[in-house]
């Protein structure tokens, strides 16, 4: 499959009218580091496998989000080696999110997508895999990954970051067979295609000491963690509709399933899109607030940096190139928590009923 990155970006419409907004209830703290060194490591790992990336303007700096976004997830005291290898894991579900499951031609190759995902989580999950000549460079840059992270973290975290990876993945397949899916159907999926159970993994593993399986898995962390990861997928949504559109993907999106089940106009489903994450905030809220008194000090890590992760994509996204072709329309990443304009003043809703979804109604009983 040829890559989505080659599109043409000038190409890509701007999203019809004002720039969607999100209020973020949370402390806009600086990222207390931001591993430049590290960021071009894993841009130059990136593009020895031939995934370039492309630059609009000369002084645009490929790798600028990816640091930013460790640097929101770590401290100044993370290894290095354990950074450098979440930053090429996260590259490498970028590459194939582009390239493979949100392709234009992904439907029509839907046996070639379900081969390779399925060669991608054995890969991910064997210690000791033994990468084949001529191998595809999915294949061989996963294993690099896991060859890379295994050093760093315990058994225990290799496996929920390989579990994320395999949700991510077969979350991706799934909607490419979803023509027309109802909410709850998409939201189920959704959860899980934006990578936030593994990035949960990720910041557990910059955090202060593993977190226990009794607290991972405890419902109102899982909750939580279900809930950030939802927020980030549906702000995604909103972003990058026109941006999908141009670009031919036929996966679905949530300001189209509205659109479709609801009978909406483009601007009512953003609206409810929006509305639908303010709740999910309005949760996250509560949820933090039940757990954090007691929680040990991983878990408050795990927590705390769950809501960076959440300004973190509104930062990256609003100064990344593929969502702003222009550089007119970009803001400088560490600009965009200290701009208002940003953000919108308050949520649009003060609705805290649990949403009507089974998939993730149950979230509410744990607050």
């Amino acid at each position: 499959m040829s890559s989505t990155s080659e599109v043409d970006q000038t190409t890509i419409p701007a999203q019809q009218g004002p720039r969607p907004r999100f209020h973020y209830p949370l402390p806009m703290q600086e990222p207390s580091h931001v591993p430049t060194d590290v960021a071009a490591q894993v841009q130059a790992w990136k593009e020895s496998y031939g995934w370039t990336e492309l630059s609009p303007e000369p002084h645009y700096v490929p790798g600028t989000a990816t640091g930013w976004a460790l640097g929101r997830s770590s401290t100044p005291e993370t290894s290095k080696a354990l950074l450098r290898a979440i930053g090429c894991a996260m590259e490498w579900a970028l590459v194939i999110d582009d390239d493979v499951l949100d392709h234009p031609e992904a439907r029509s190759r839907a046996s070639e997508v379900i081969r390779l995902v399925g060669q991608i989580t054995h890969v991910m999950e064997s210690p000791g895999y033994r990468v084949p000549k001529n191998e595809s460079p999915f294949i061989a840059a996963v294993h690099d990954v896991m060859e890379q992270l295994r050093p760093e973290c315990t058994p225990t975290q290799a496996a929920r970051m390989s579990a994320g990876m395999r949700c991510l993945l077969t979350s991706g397949v799934h909607k490419i067979h979803l023509d027309e899916p109802n909410e709850d159907e998409y939201l189920a999926l959704r959860m899980h295609d934006v990578g936030g159970y593994a990035w949960a993994t990720f910041i557990e593993m910059c955090g202060p000491a593993p977190i226990t399986d009794e607290d991972w898995n405890a419902p109102a962390v899982q909750a939580l963690v279900g809930c950030t990861s939802l927020i980030v997928g549906l702000e995604n949504d909103v972003f990058s509709y026109h941006k999908e559109k141009a670009e031919g993907q036929t996966s679905p999106n949530f300001v189209g399933v509205l659109q479709a089940t609801r009978r909406l106009s483009f601007d009512q489903a953003v609206t409810l899109a929006i509305e639908t994450r303010d709740r999910l905030m309005l949760l996250i809220l509560r949820l933090r607030e039940r757990l954090m008194p007691t929680a040990e000090p991983p878990l408050q890590y795990l927590i705390e940096r769950l809501g960076q992760f959440i300004m973190a994509n509104t930062e990256v996204t609003l100064s990344a190139p593929r969502y702003n072709p222009s550089a007119a329309d970009r803001f400088a990443v560490e600009d965009v928590a200290k701009t208002p304009a940003c953000w919108a003043p308050s949520l649009s809703t003060t609705d805290t009923s649990p949403l009507p979804y089974p998939s993730i109604s149950w979230w509410w009983d744990h607050c």
